[in-house]
């Protein structure tokens, strides 16, 4: 498994690019959320819009789903040798969120005699059900709430035989999103989002540390973080944990 990092930064963020990750499965590219930045995170990263096989999509804030539609269109409006060659989206989404990022997506696919499904093939997902990418084992728990109040979010898990990653998404509220819950032996990372300074929707560090056993904190990788992340070098070394950084592979 290749995780390519596309950026790691808030909502916010002026130097890193949204949180937006692409990852190798085998031949296929699963690309998690995307942002408003991926217009632009994509191009520095050497991809296309066509290299993406899967998206998953973990929650409806703009540093996640915002440039969802733009990467739909491109696409969808594919032409060789002046023959429309359309390339639908697949999109894994957990049932809950279904219909809501359907409505989002209609105000700007839903014309012209089209449906937001003639551009995208949605994978709709319940709890712990299993979607196979190559070898790989995708499956999404909830978060819903622990991010922000009434806020549906998700998180998943990804496994193959010998190993597995977690990734929490968006979350504040760790004890109620039970992400050591989906930790088990064969865990390798859990990617985690982490506020260094106060922040209402997202854990601080410190709340990270706390909410983790000690044993747990070589296999955190800290992702959604604030841009002046250098200030707290010192800490983040003493707490021996890992920072993801914009751009720079991975390796599980």
């Amino acid at each position: 498994m290749k995780i390519y990092p596309l950026g790691v930064g808030g909502a916010f963020t002026k130097t890193n690019f949204h949180n937006n990750y692409i990852i190798h499965l085998n031949e296929k590219c699963l690309l998690i959320d995307a942002g408003s930045t991926l217009r632009y995170s994509l191009r520095e990263a050497g991809y296309h819009y066509t290299d993406i096989d899967v998206v998953f999509i973990s929650h409806l804030h703009f540093d996640h789903v915002g440039g969802l539609e733009e990467m739909i269109m491109q696409r969808f409006w594919q032409f060789n040798n002046g023959q429309h060659s359309p390339l639908k989206t697949t999109i894994i989404v957990h049932e809950k969120l279904l219909t809501l990022l359907k409505s989002l997506l209609s105000h700007g696919l839903a014309n012209q005699g089209r449906t937001v499904e003639d551009f995208c093939n949605f994978v709709c997902l319940k709890e712990k059900e299993v979607y196979k990418i190559e070898d790989y084992s995708f499956t999404i728990f909830d978060t819903s709430y622990t991010h922000a109040d009434g806020l549906l979010s998700f998180g998943f898990k990804l496994a193959s035989l010998q190993s597995n990653i977690v990734f929490t998404s968006d979350v504040k509220r760790l004890k109620e999103a039970n992400i050591i819950g989906q930790v088990d032996g064969n865990t390798v990372a859990i990617f985690q989002d982490v506020s260094f300074t106060f922040n209402g929707v997202h854990a601080t560090l410190q709340e990270v540390l706390d909410y983790y056993p000690k044993e747990y904190y070589s296999k955190l990788y800290a992702m959604h973080y604030n841009d002046n992340v250098e200030q707290f070098q010192k800490v983040i070394d003493s707490a021996n944990i890992n920072i993801v950084k914009k751009g720079e592979i991975l390796h599980f």
